[in-house]
């Protein structure tokens, strides 16, 4: 019916559609367009008006058939939804999921996501077109079996049934799928149900039985079995008749090998669905272990509240001793905490006890601190020895204490552990005592070293340093010089000047020397009146050389008047510089010798002058 009425609309408009054609294949023709023979009898325009009915009725019929198909299908789809059949259609040349419907959305795990239908995971296009190319397109096939693995561990085996379909203008499958019914078991389901249930009692270790209303056992595991050997009027209990809901009891037997064993055997009643008691159940538990447990635990309390009460007299009697003793004293473990201090300790570590016992000293201290402690207190764990140390601390309000402090090693007799044991002893007396009798020898050492006007090194100190210079040089075999100085015209200068301004000038002098010297080996001694000397380790003729120009100008920087010389308007020196590379056998006496040689050429040469020596070589 629709096509013919497509086909009566065409036909109306037919003679309008002629009259356009003409009239754009002849546009000379004039505007006044009538009938005429003549344009009917044209070739042409007969060729063209056949062409154009043709594709338009061509057109027509593509539409119609349209029509007709996506009506046909959606009536198919209607039906193919709800059959319980899983049923999917596949395009034939490369395999691609067109169509599921619901059972096959249940059974295969199809999804549907935005008008496509996807494939489960574990399945592919290709996977499907694999499967469906052995078979002929034209004559289908039927009941093809399939198995799918769907996941490492589910297997599920399909039966396919296949047509050939046109979906959509495209060769398609229409697939039936279809999972066949597993065959039913040879055997009841009571049975297995029977066989179960007895490999389940059989792989329990505890003897289980059964009894009926009358006492006459039903069933046994492999545990009681082996357990009784034929000894079951021992292992059964009696009155079955007269118990009810649950009760539970203890006895001592013998196992097969000879050994006494305690039983712990609970019995229950079994009822029926229409609650009815039809038995009883009884499991035995063998708890000779867990007696002898109990009975060994009961024996370690009373012997730890023994210890316990010893411990606590022990522990008594410590702390009396510790609050008694004035002297710090702190105890802690293995790992740091301590366990037992009086109240000098915590004072001295600027804590109270309260904050200290079962607090770890690493959190109590500066790390530091801590880990010179712990040092000393690992050596003491590992090695078993006392430690004696000293410790100076600072109290809070800011007196200062020394404390002489022993670490001893302590094992705890409850459990084993090991820690240390300090005890300190304030030595802040003897301490002060030592310091002013180490004071008291420097100053002396100062004053048998120093000369007490210039504050170099006297004399005394450099025939020390220049003997213990000059055995060590020969080991090394490294020159070592000596300068030796004199004031030129001292005499007159105190002469006229007066010797309180002499002392002021050699004092002077001496600051001068002291500052052309750098190195912390080198040094300056006054070496008798007005004269001076330098020591120079490991330094050649050179560096003798360098160290008297120095001093030259910086005395003469330093402009000490002086009137009544014959040199210059200043105060000046005159030098001798002597280099000896030591040899064994050889006297220092030597050096000593050339210095005083270079010098005595110095002043011959009219002093403020420097003469060099080096072997008895006048440079």
């Amino acid at each position: 019916m629709k096509v013919n009425r497509l086909v009566g609309s065409f036909s109306a408009v037919f003679p309008s559609i002629y009259l356009f054609a003409i009239a754009c294949l002849f546009p000379g023709a004039g505007l006044a367009l009538e009938p005429s023979v003549s344009l009917l009898s044209s070739p042409v325009l007969i060729f063209t008006l056949v062409l154009f009915i043709l594709l338009a009725g061509g057109g027509l019929v593509a539409l119609a058939l349209l029509h007709l198909d996506s009506s046909s299908f959606r009536k198919l789809h209607a039906i193919l939804t709800h059959m319980p059949l899983a049923v999917v259609i596949v395009r034939k040349k490369d395999g691609a999921l067109l169509y599921a419907n619901k059972t096959s959305c249940e059974l295969l795990g199809v999804r549907r996501l935005d008008g496509c239908y996807l494939y489960p995971d574990d399945i592919s296009p290709e996977m499907m077109f694999d499967f469906l190319r052995p078979f002929s397109y034209y004559r289908g096939f039927r009941n093809v079996t399939e198995e799918l693995q769907f996941s490492r561990d589910r297997l599920m085996k399909l039966k396919v049934s296949g047509q050939p379909v046109r979906y959509k203008w495209q060769a398609a499958w229409l697939l039936f799928i279809v999972k066949p019914q597993e065959p039913q078991a040879s055997e009841t389901m009571l049975e297995q149900e029977q066989r179960v249930f007895q490999q389940v009692l059989n792989s329990l270790s505890e003897l289980v039985y059964f009894q009926d209303k009358s006492g006459q056992i039903l069933g046994t595991n492999k545990a009681f079995d082996r357990f009784w050997q034929g000894r079951f009027d021992e292992g059964v209990m009696d009155e079955v008749d007269s118990f009810s809901g649950h009760n539970s009891s203890h006895s001592w037997t013998t196992a097969p090998d000879g050994s006494s064993r305690l039983l712990e055997t609970n019995k229950t009643m079994l009822i029926d669905d229409k609650g009815e008691a039809i038995g009883t159940l009884s499991i035995s538990h063998d708890v000779t272990d867990w007696h002898e447990m109990q009975e060994n635990l009961k024996q370690e309390i009373e012997r730890r509240e023994i210890t316990e009460q010893a411990l606590a007299q022990r522990n008594n009697l410590f702390d009396t001793i510790m609050n008694a003793c004035q002297d710090p004293i702190g105890l802690y473990n293995e790992h740091g905490v301590y366990v037992g201090c009086n109240e000098s300790f915590a004072r001295s570590l600027g804590l109270r006890r309260e904050e200290m016992l079962g607090r770890s000293a690493s959190e109590l201290l500066d790390e530091e601190v801590w880990q010179n402690y712990w040092e000393s207190d690992q050596q003491v764990m590992r090695d078993g020895l006392t430690v004696k140390m000293d410790d100076y601390v600072i109290l809070d309000d800011g007196t200062p204490i020394w404390y002489e402090v022993l670490k001893s090693p302590y094992k705890d007799p409850t459990d084993g552990t090991v820690g240390v044991l300090i005890m300190a002893r304030d030595v802040t007396e003897r301490k002060m005592a030592e310091q002013q009798l180490a004071d008291a020898i420097m100053e002396l050492q100062e004053l048998s070293f120093i000369d007490s006007l210039t504050k170099v090194a006297n004399r005394r100190s450099f025939d020390e340093q220049l003997r213990k210079l000059w055995h060590s040089h020969i080991r090394e075999q490294n020159p070592l010089t000596l300068i030796l100085c004199d004031i030129d015209n001292f005499k007159s200068f105190n002469d006229n000047y007066g010797h309180q301004q002499g002392d002021f000038a050699l004092r002077e002098v001496a600051k001068v020397f002291r500052n052309v010297v750098k190195r912390e080996t080198d040094a300056v001694a006054r070496y008798g009146g007005e004269e001076f000397a330098f020591l120079l380790p490991n330094t050649d003729i050179k560096g003798g050389k360098v160290i008297a120009e120095r001093v030259h100008r910086h005395l003469a920087e330093k402009g000490i008047l002086h009137d009544y010389s014959d040199v210059a308007e200043k105060l000046t020196v005159s030098l001798g510089v002597a280099t000896v590379t030591p040899r064994p056998h050889q006297d220092y006496g030597e050096l000593v010798e050339l210095a005083d040689i270079a010098l005595y050429q110095a002043k011959s040469a009219g002093r403020n002058c420097t003469k060099l020596m080096s072997d008895r070589v006048a440079t």
